[in-house]
C-alpha cells in the first residue's frame, strides 16, 4: 500500500512538472508569436543538452528551439527591460545561429530574444554572421596568446561588462 502510494506521488509530480513546462512552452510561444512551431529543445530548466560547434570551436545552451517543417528558431529569455535589443544578446543569438545550423544541419534564419517588456525578431544575415565570425576569430586568437593592444574607449567602460577583469581600462 505504501508502495503504491510511493508511485502515485511520484507520478503525480511527473505529470505537474511536464504540464507546467508546456504551459511555459505555450506561453513564450504566444509572447513570440511563434504559432505552429513545436518545442524540439529546451534548456528551462538547465539540462538541456549542450550544443557543440567543432568548426567554430564554440558551444552554447539557447533557452528553446522551435521548428515548423525545416525552419528552427533559437529564441533566449532575458530578464531585463529595453527599448531596443542590446548587441552581446544580438551575438550571443548569432552564436546559436551557428550551433544550430552545425548541430541540426539547418540554418535559422531568424531568432527570438525575448526581454521582460518586449520582444525581437532578430534576422540572420550576413551582416550579423560576419560580426559573430570575427568576434570567434579574435577570440581564438586570444587564447592562442595573441593578445592585441585595444584602444580604448573609456567612455563606454561602465557599461561594459570586462570592466572588472580588462587589462586596459
Amino acid at each position: 500500500m505504501v508502495i503504491a502510494l510511493i508511485i502515485f506521488i511520484v507520478g503525480l509530480a511527473i505529470i505537474l512538472l511536464d504540464k507546467e513546462t508546456s504551459l511555459r512552452i505555450r506561453e513564450i510561444k504566444r509572447t513570440v508569436g511563434i504559432k505552429g512551431y513545436r518545442s524540439i529543445y529546451s534548456d528551462a530548466k538547465g539540462d538541456g543538452t549542450l550544443l557543440k560547434s567543432d568548426t567554430y570551436m564554440i558551444s552554447g545552451k539557447p533557452d528553446y528551439i522551435f521548428k515548423k517543417g525545416d525552419d528552427l528558431v533559437p529564441v533566449e529569455l532575458k530578464s531585463t527591460t529595453t527599448d531596443t535589443p542590446l548587441e552581446k544578446d544580438v551575438m550571443q543569438l548569432a552564436v546559436y545561429f551557428l550551433l544550430v545550423e552545425e548541430n541540426y544541419g539547418i540554418r535559422p534564419g531568424k531568432g527570438r530574444l525575448i526581454y521582460a517588456n518586449k520582444a525581437y525578431e532578430i534576422d540572420n544575415n550576413y551582416y550579423i554572421r560576419e560580426k559573430v565570425t570575427e568576434i570567434i576569430k579574435e577570440m581564438q586568437s586570444i587564447r592562442n596568446g595573441a593578445v592585441h593592444r585595444y584602444r580604448v574607449d573609456k567612455n563606454r567602460c561602465h557599461t561594459c561588462l570586462y570592466r572588472d577583469i580588462c587589462q586596459y581600462t
